[in-house]
């Protein structure tokens, strides 16, 4: 079955090599990344540990199936929408972390006048949008499927960190951050994965169908939402190129999240493995 699921990967590779020379430059960039760091060893394994989730995902689908395709209505009208809620997100974004500006000393009109984009940050307007065209939460992918997925590639990627860098855990960190362990479990299932997740398979899906190209759709949905966390990196270092750096080397694993949402059908195994990633293996 493992032999027949490989073949089934070379046949997507053949089917869409635009896609796969994009995700080999990527990978190329972040060994490069890791060697400069001194990192190589967790570089190499977070790379390899990617394609074997990829690989558990595709040996999952081959098993079990869902035929049951996310529904998309009016890609071009739609893609627009996920464009321009990205842009507006990022602008709040900017503004807030990286402009110069002083946010706490922010005149308070202006303040309250830029508030309102956080509905653009956290997909809460994406939700609406949609909503409002008569979407229903299953069309959009939350589904009760794909859930057994989640295990494994937790426990994989656990491992793997555990034995490569386990000084890279971020428990610790979230814990210090949010105060408790309910601030990390809300932060961690509903404001990065419920809310990145739908980002991702609003974007994905709609981007696949307007490119005619499901796997270029894929990518660049995640890039999109792997730059959407650069204004708030730079906020903190000042430093554009670990800025572009910390960007690069979140797009595997964005890539794997957003991959077990398209064999699966559904975002919330996603959303799980997502609310999960304490193990930073990414983080080098």
């Amino acid at each position: 079955m493992i032999i027949k699921t490989i073949l089934v990967q070379f046949e997507h590779i053949k089917s869409n090599r635009l896609t796969f020379s994009l995700i080999c430059l990527t990978l190329i960039i972040i060994l490069m990344i890791a060697y400069k760091h001194q990192t190589l060893p967790q570089g190499i394994a977070y790379v390899l540990v990617m394609y074997v989730c990829a690989l558990i995902t595709d040996l999952y689908a081959l098993m079990r199936p869902y035929s049951n395709e996310l529904v998309v209505r009016k890609a071009g009208r739609e893609s627009f929408y996920f464009i321009g809620c990205f842009v507006l997100g990022f602008v709040f974004l900017y503004i807030r972390f990286a402009s110069g500006l002083q946010w706490d000393s922010l005149n308070q009109v202006v303040k309250l006048a830029l508030v309102p984009l956080l509905i653009f940050v956290y997909p809460i307007a994406l939700a609406i949008i949609f909503f409002l065209m008569k979407y229903k939460p299953a069309d959009l992918g939350l589904r009760f499927q794909g859930v057994m997925l989640v295990l494994p590639i937790v426990f994989l990627c656990a491992i793997t960190s555990y034995v490569v860098s386990p000084q890279a855990f971020t428990w610790h960190k979230l814990l210090e951050a949010e105060g408790s362990v309910i601030g990390v479990l809300f932060s961690g299932f509903i404001v990065a994965g419920l809310s990145e997740e739908l980002f991702r398979v609003v974007g994905q899906t709609r981007l696949g169908v307007l490119f005619h190209n499901k796997g270029l759709g894929w990518f660049v949905t995640t890039v999109l939402w792997a730059c959407m966390h650069a204004p708030k990196w730079y906020g903190e270092s000042h430093d554009w190129s670990e800025t572009f750096y910390s960007v690069i080397r979140i797009v595997p694993i964005g890539l794997m999240w957003g991959y077990v949402t398209h064999r699966t059908k559904s975002f919330l195994p996603s959303v799980l493995i997502h609310g999960m990633n304490v193990w930073g293996i990414q983080n080098f």
